[in-house]
């Protein structure tokens, strides 16, 4: 049965293939309307040719017509090999009128989805016949299937013309826009300098009782009402206390009267149900399970595939090792694994780490990149390091408030710190600006 399946014709629609390539002829301005589509999308040979062809001369700024994709591919000695130039012709003469040439677009990127598809299923049904360890087997089927919602061809080269047309366009937008590239993390000293978008590791790292957990929630919150899906995995803490939290800070009532008996007027009552409200509409998303570093990494994908733009990862020091194992071998393995995750996903990836006790016998107690418990591994994968320093934790006569959020380091950015975010210790989270 699965011999028979595989020996028949994949998906395609040569029609609308042309119907493409016969609109982009008709009219350029086509090419706003295609999306990703690109040339390994196409099932015909021939139409991978032209449609590269047209893409060149498109960056080039050229005109992409019947006579310019002849000379191109005359240039690349391709004519010929596609019909010559009586096949460029009859596409834009006898294809249909793509009047929604962005519709033919997605049904031609459909089909080599579904292509994709078939060939890593039966690459996954040929591993089953000889699997060993069956944990492996399907975290790596899970991975190669859920990468086929990003990308239609294992293999993507980029030209340096294509990546120098995409900066200048981040750039311009930036300028129109007026605000800061990246994610808004709440924090006006530092939002101006950190970029958070794209493939980033960003370590949120303070001794136990500073307030990483809190921080991170804090932030997730303060995304989740600019519209930014958050997915929000803690390792650590269950989900009870996690909302908990977020009732508290929302209502402005403390989270330890929520379930003492007489503890809540009618106010306090009114207050918690308007937050629950309000907290309702938030896009987070919150998984509390035990985990091993492969199921992780499945989470995180499914996260992604459900529109997350930012994940939270609480803590490193929680995800399971193999069995065995080191705990220096453990988070060297992890830290590195959610570090290949991060550019996997394209999307900031934050890690919350625990700081070793060294820095307890230390007059200063502000924490450093040394400080980093456990494996080197975090200072070379992360991006970007922040650490959380209260010196109201330390000294009591200091107020609790204050607040000193550092970031150490930033991949080709500036460093700088955050003193205009305060710890509301009653709550237990923290007073981000908006």
């Amino acid at each position: 049965m699965i011999d028979t399946l595989l020996h028949k014709t994949p998906p395609h629609d040569l029609d609308a293939e042309e119907s493409v390539l016969s609109a982009l002829f008709m009219n350029n301005k086509g090419f706003e309307y295609i999306g990703s589509l690109n040339s390994e999308d196409f099932y015909k040979g021939a139409h991978k040719k032209i449609f590269t062809a047209m893409v060149t001369l498109k960056n080039k700024k050229d005109p992409a017509d019947l006579v310019t994709v002849a000379q191109e591919l005359v240039r690349t000695k391709e004519l010929e090999s596609i019909g010559g130039a009586a096949y460029l012709y009859s596409i834009s003469e006898a294809a249909p009128v793509a009047i929604n040439v962005g519709s033919y677009s997605k049904i031609i990127q459909d089909l080599a989805r579904a292509r994709d598809l078939i060939s890593i299923s039966s690459e996954i049904i040929e591993s089953g016949f000889n699997v060993k360890d069956i944990e492996e087997y399907i975290n790596e089927s899970q991975k190669k299937i859920l990468q086929v919602q990003t990308t239609t061809s294992k293999d993507k080269f980029y030209t340096i013309d294509v990546l120098m047309q995409d900066n200048l366009d981040r750039i311009e937008a930036a300028i129109k826009s007026g605000t800061p590239p990246g994610l808004n993390f709440g924090m006006p000293s530092l939002d101006p300098i950190m970029n958070i978008s794209g493939s980033k590791l960003i370590l949120i790292a303070a001794r136990p009782g500073m307030g990483k957990t809190a921080l991170a929630l804090s932030i997730a919150r303060h995304l989740a009402y600019q519209g930014i899906k958050v997915g929000f995995l803690s390792i650590e803490m269950d989900k009870e206390s996690l909302s908990d939290r977020l009732l508290s800070i929302e209502s402005d009532v403390n989270s330890l009267c929520f379930y003492a008996k007489d503890s809540l007027n009618e106010k306090a009552m009114s207050s918690i149900n308007m937050a629950a409200d309000n907290l309702s509409e938030l896009p987070i998303y919150i998984d509390d399970s035990d985990c091993k570093i492969q199921d992780v990494e499945r989470k995180c994908r499914k996260l992604k595939k459900i529109g997350c733009e930012i994940i939270f990862i609480d803590q490193l020091s929680k995800i399971r090792g193999l069995p065995g194992q080191k705990k220096f071998e453990t988070y060297t393995d992890n830290c590195s694994s959610i570090a290949l995750l991060k550019k996997e996903l394209r999307i900031p990836i934050c890690l919350l780490c625990q700081l070793n006790r060294d820095l307890e016998k230390r007059n200063s107690k502000i924490p450093t990149k040394s400080d980093l418990k456990q494996t080197g591994m975090l200072e070379e994968d992360g991006d970007m390091i922040f650490f959380i320093f209260r010196p109201g934790y330390y000294d009591e006569s200091i107020d609790q408030s204050r607040t000193d959020i550092i970031l150490d380091k930033n991949r080709n950015g500036a460093l700088g710190k955050e003193q205009q975010v305060t710890f509301n210790q009653k709550r237990g989270m923290f007073n981000l600006v908006v």
